[in-house]
């Protein structure tokens, strides 16, 4: 239109220079300027309207381009919103080059690049090397088929660390330019989750169908073979066992499934914890090797093990204890995962608890058996019994007048013993006073044979007249307890009158008494009698089974409760009830001790029994301070009567009739302590200076 408006202005402006030119010549002329000056106006107003329509269409559009960039910016502001409120990594890559176009807030988080270092990665360098081939097969189904999915592909981190997401792609054209569009989710913990969760269905699936075969057989053995068989075929092994720890504590083979008998002896080992199974046993552990030839165990060699290679063994547990071990064989060398051994774990701590349930159906079902076959027993035996009862009336009446007849023969001896103890004090006064008269009188002197005869009356004698002494104490003590009449009184007064009194015994047989330092013990509580007839009785009893020339040590200390804590079992096979009775009260621990023949453990008791004499009757030698003489075996009797009712109690200890042992035989009294106001504070056993005297001296000696 414009350049039609051009050329009928131009036509017009030529129609205007012949009007100018010819006007004068042709009134025909002045027609045709005047429509020609009306065509030009026409055109001209036309020109003008079209410009003028022509620019408000151009405002218009204008200001609807306008209005779409506005609607641009707000749809670019919209999808940059949507990309960085996702809840997904978006990565937008160029399809062509494979460099990364776009990425959001997540995808820089998720990957730990800035959007500067992404801008200059491609797909492939957010992939570790091992699964490039296979991002690679994505990408061309992605071109291929406009879009992709993976379930799980693993990611590198910019801090080298691996995740597993999942990857959606899908292909843009833009026309000039093609996109492709990706979004990444981390699944690394749902896919440990369901890995997990498979774990456990695993788990569950073999454990059910284990438990299903084991609760239809009930006996013990095919519960084994059934448990052995289904996890083979669980972890495609070629073969196992199951061995059970018996009383004596060692593992025995229970099942086995394609092992050798060589094979089992050589994992179970010899001794009771021994071999690659005592080892899973003894540490409660599972434990696996890819190749047993391969390893460190003892024995494994190749030839040994005849051709198994994977090993996997499990403790089985039940009620807290180790009850046995379950393993596993691969005649290929096979490393077991942490999964497998978890499972191979958890299936053998249900399977220990089946294991013990069918020993328990066993021990029940033995115990059932009993009952019956003792049910019929009774049932044939019900007559029988009747009568049984009958005699057992009859026979419980001859024993209860067996004893109280055994009673009255008790109480006749123990009158017998009084009276002829009495008895013999009449012919013994007479014997011992004549004889003494006898040997007074100097019609012997000069007869040396009737001298002899008279010394030998006397002593005989005396020594008669000691045994009757000591029926009668022992009566005594019996009947009704010692008197005693305890005062203070000190140890090293009486050990020292007690040496006195035995020097020329000690002198003869060449026998020395080392003590020291009993000036510095506290007083204690005694009757001085008794404690002097107690330290002479154990005295001479050293004496006669110490050989000539031997030593006898005398020591002391303080003692209470806690010093003799680590000798209560000592001290209840003597007094069962003496230390549970002790109380917070003090006491003066005597040891005589010698170096003699000792006693043997089982007549250590037994010597403190009255009457009782070690070896036997026909061996009998009579001598008070003889070697290994033997007198009435009253005087050990003696002085536990004698110790017990000062309320104390006496013990020994010897290692035996062993030439080679330290010392032979130890004998310990217990002597309360005196408590008066003049006594000092004692150090009970705690490092004090009365905690140990005299022994110090006698270790030296």
């Amino acid at each position: 239109m414009v350049v039609v408006g051009l050329f009928a202005l131009l036509v017009l402006g030529v129609l205007a220079g012949v009007f100018v030119v010819y006007r004068q010549t042709s009134p025909l002329l002045d027609l045709l300027g005047l429509v020609a000056l009306l065509a030009v106006t026409c055109s001209g107003f036309m020109a003008f309207s079209y410009r003028r329509g022509k620019n408000e269409e151009e405002a218009s559009h204008l200001a609807e381009l306008m209005e779409v960039e506005r609607q641009l910016d707000k749809t670019a502001r919209r999808y940059r919103s949507l990309l960085e409120g996702a809840g997904v990594a978006i990565f937008v890559f160029n399809a062509d080059s494979g460099i990364l176009v776009e990425v959001n807030r997540r995808g820089v988080d998720l990957l730990g690049h800035s959007r500067e270092e992404m801008a200059a990665l491609r797909g492939k360098d957010l992939i570790p090397e091992d699964e490039q081939e296979r991002f690679a097969s994505f990408v061309m189904r992605v071109a291929r088929r406009g879009r992709g999915r993976l379930d799980r592909i693993t990611f590198r981190r910019k801090s080298g660390e691996r995740f597993f997401g999942e990857v959606d792609a899908r292909l843009i054209d833009l026309g000039d330019e093609r996109l492709v569009h990706v979004t990444v989710r981390d699944i690394t913990f749902k896919y440990r989750a369901e890995r997990e969760i498979r774990q456990r269905n695993r788990e569950l699936s073999t454990l059910i169908r284990i438990i299903s075969h084991a609760n239809r057989e009930r006996e013990l053995k095919t519960v084994l073979d059934v448990t052995l068989r289904e996890m083979v075929d669980v972890f495609g092994a070629s073969g196992g066992g199951i061995h059970l720890r018996r009383e004596e504590g060692r593992l025995k083979p229970a099942a086995t499934l394609n092992v050798p008998d060589g094979v089992a002896a050589l994992l179970a080992g010899e001794e009771k914890e021994g071999g690659l199974l005592g080892r899973v046993a003894s540490f409660r552990a599972p434990l696996a090797y890819e190749d047993l030839a391969a390893s460190d165990v003892p024995g494994c060699t190749p030839a040994a093990v005849q051709g198994a290679k994977g090993f996997a063994g499990v403790p089985l547990s039940a009620r807290n204890r180790v009850i046995g071990v379950m393993y596993l064989l691969s005649d290929e060398a096979r490393r077991f995962t942490d999964e497998e051994m978890r499972l191979c774990l958890s299936v053998a701590d249900q399977i220990g608890i089946v294991i013990e349930h069918a020993r328990l159906f066993d021990e029940l079902k033995w115990k059932s058996d009993e009952l019956l076959r003792s049910f019929r027993l009774l049932e044939k035996s019900s007559h029988e019994l009747a009568l049984s009862q009958h005699h057992l009336r009859a026979n419980l009446l001859v024993v209860e007048q067996a004893n109280q007849e055994l009673e009255r023969l008790d109480r006749m001896k123990s009158s017998f013993l009084g009276m002829i103890s009495h008895e013999f004090r009449t012919p013994l006064t007479s014997i011992m006073s004549g004889t003494e008269f006898l040997i007074s009188s100097r019609t012997f002197d000069q007869d040396a044979d009737s001298r002899r005869i008279l010394d030998m009356i006397h002593q005989g004698g005396e020594r008669l007249s000691e045994i009757v002494d000591n029926i009668l104490k022992l009566t005594r003590l019996e009947a009704t307890g010692a008197a005693v009449t305890t005062t203070a009184i000190h140890l090293s007064q009486i050990v020292d009158h007690v040496i006195a009194s035995l020097a020329p015994m000690l002198e003869e047989r060449g026998l020395k008494v080392v003590h020291s330092n009993l000036e510095r013990l506290p007083y204690c509580s005694g009757d001085r009698e008794c404690l002097e007839e107690i330290f002479t009785e154990l005295l001479e009893n050293s004496v006669k089974f110490t050989p000539d020339g031997g030593t006898i040590f005398i020591s002391a200390r303080v003692v209470d409760r806690r010093a003799l804590a680590a000798k209560r079992e000592i001290l209840g096979r003597f007094n069962a009830g003496f230390y549970a009775q002790m109380g917070d009260h003090g006491y003066l621990e005597v040891e005589v001790r010698d170096n003699g023949i000792g006693v043997s453990p089982n007549e250590q008791v037994k010597i403190f029994d009255k009457f009782y004499e070690i070896g036997e009757i026909r061996h009998h030698s009579s001598g008070k301070h003889k070697f290994q003489g033997k007198g009435t075996g009253l005087g050990l009797a003696i002085v536990k009567g004698m110790v017990e009712a000062h309320g104390g109690m006496v013990w020994m200890e010897s290692p035996g009739i062993d030439p080679d042992a330290r010392f032979g035989s130890a004998f310990y009294v217990l002597i309360p302590l005196e408590g008066g106001p003049r006594q000092e504070p004692l150090p009970f056993a705690g490092g004090g200076e009365w905690s140990a005297v005299g022994e110090g001296v006698a270790e030296e000696d």
